[in-house]
């Protein structure tokens, strides 16, 4: 079955949809791997106890620079169709269960995911343990996430990411240390990963509905 389709005209109304369900930025909460926030913040959020917002200088950062490195990869990928998103897609079993995308590629007739990160590293060992050959976990259940609501196979992580570890006495204020890293997700290497993810949000959604606190079993880096 296909995903469902839900059209939005702005932000106010991207954000009452939402309230309605678990969004992708929640998933790594849920599963305890979000070190800033918990599945008893989500769980907050999505009863009605407090109204979270989602501005920060970081998190405004990321999304005044959304668009330029969308196009920046689709610049550089002309072998590939990168497509814009302007709905909110739904799982076609559980509606709980949305996402919204950054993108949508298109290689060799199949349909991918595209997600885009901005991030500051201000200690080397971060990026080390984060980023090396490696995905910050919240970030990887996001993605999970998507797979369970698009099915889609494949996705890409595009993430600019700036360094200020690299600082010191001998740099001037125009010194910019940065770089555009990609990160390939295959979903058939997540699939056991994927379906703790789903039995896990369908739990959840359950203390959402009957107003019961969900436990704690997990917390980020145990």
């Amino acid at each position: 079955m296909k995903y469902k389709e839900i059209s939005y005209s702005n932000e106010e109304e991207w954000l009452s949809i939402r309230k309605k369900g678990i969004g992708g930025s929640d998933a790594g909460a849920i599963m305890g791997k979000n070190k800033y926030r918990d599945i008893i913040d989500v769980w907050n959020d999505k009863t009605g106890r407090v109204n979270e917002k989602f501005t920060s200088p970081a998190a405004q950062r990321g999304k005044d620079l959304e668009k330029n490195i969308f196009y920046s990869y689709k610049i550089d990928n002309p072998d590939k169709d990168i497509l814009e998103v302007d709905k909110m897609y739904v799982h076609p079993k559980y509606d709980f269960i949305r996402a919204n995308l950054d993108g949508e590629i298109v290689y060799e007739n199949k349909k991918g995911i595209l997600e885009i990160k901005t991030t500051t590293i201000n200690k080397w060992n971060k990026y080390v343990e984060e980023w090396q050959n490696n995905i910050p976990e919240s970030y990887l259940y996001q993605i999970l996430h998507y797979f369970l609501v698009t099915g889609y196979e494949y996705a890409v992580l595009v993430a600019e990411i700036k360094f200020e570890c690299f600082k010191s006495e001998n740099t001037t204020p125009f010194d910019l240390d940065k770089r555009l890293q990609t990160i390939v997700i295959n979903r058939s290497d997540w699939e056991d990963e994927i379906q703790e993810l789903l039995n896990k949000e369908i739990e959840f959604w359950q203390c959402v509905k009957n107003d019961t606190e969900p436990r704690m079993i997990k917390t980020y880096g145990g």
